[in-house]
């Protein structure tokens, strides 16, 4: 019996190391340091948006971000997100007031085609949805976590990533006077 109290201070050592590993893990998979535009626009730079041509989530042809050719809002998201209903009802708010002077493009990544078609039901979203099978678009604009929302001129230049709620607004009305 002398050695219980140690062997099971040592199970409890053991298991929090595990437990601490695996919280970095987690963080590290939410976290992901991505690199790419989000990347150049902590530096202050303005990059060139990463084309993509991805198929329209309704299965209605595809989308080439390239050729659309007025500004662009680009929202990365999944249906097992748990922030992301709320940027994209906000989306769509925003989306008819000015989706005609700005394209909408939410990308749905990481996820089941059937658990993005009832997102895209349940939150009664109508501007263009389209969907990646994979990661290499999201990694090429920064990676996790989503969602993550970038803000593109009508030159294609990345003008900005939104970091706080009062960034929607203030993007949108920047690209809207650049529409």
């Amino acid at each position: 019996m002398r050695g219980h109290p140690a062997r099971l201070a040592l199970q409890a050592l053991a298991l929090a190391g595990v437990a601490g590993l695996l919280v970095l893990l987690v963080w590290k998979l939410t976290h992901d340091p991505g690199g790419g535009v989000a990347a150049e626009l902590s530096q202050g730079k303005r990059p060139a948006a990463p084309d993509f041509t991805l198929p329209r989530l309704d299965g209605r042809g595809s989308v080439d971000l390239a050729s659309i050719k007025k500004p662009r809002v680009v929202d990365f998201f999944a249906s097992w997100c748990y922030t992301c209903p709320h940027e994209s009802k906000r989306l769509e708010k925003y989306s008819r007031e000015y989706g005609r002077r700005i394209a909408f493009i939410g990308v749905n990544t990481l996820d089941a085609g059937a658990d993005a078609k009832k997102y895209v039901r349940r939150y009664r979203l109508t501007y263009t949805i389209v969907r990646e099978h994979g990661r290499k678009v999201l990694n090429a604009w920064g990676g996790l976590p989503i969602p993550r929302i970038f803000f593109i001129d009508r030159s294609g230049k990345v003008i900005g990533e939104m970091q706080a709620e009062q960034d929607l607004p203030r993007f949108l009305k920047k690209l809207a006077v650049d529409a």
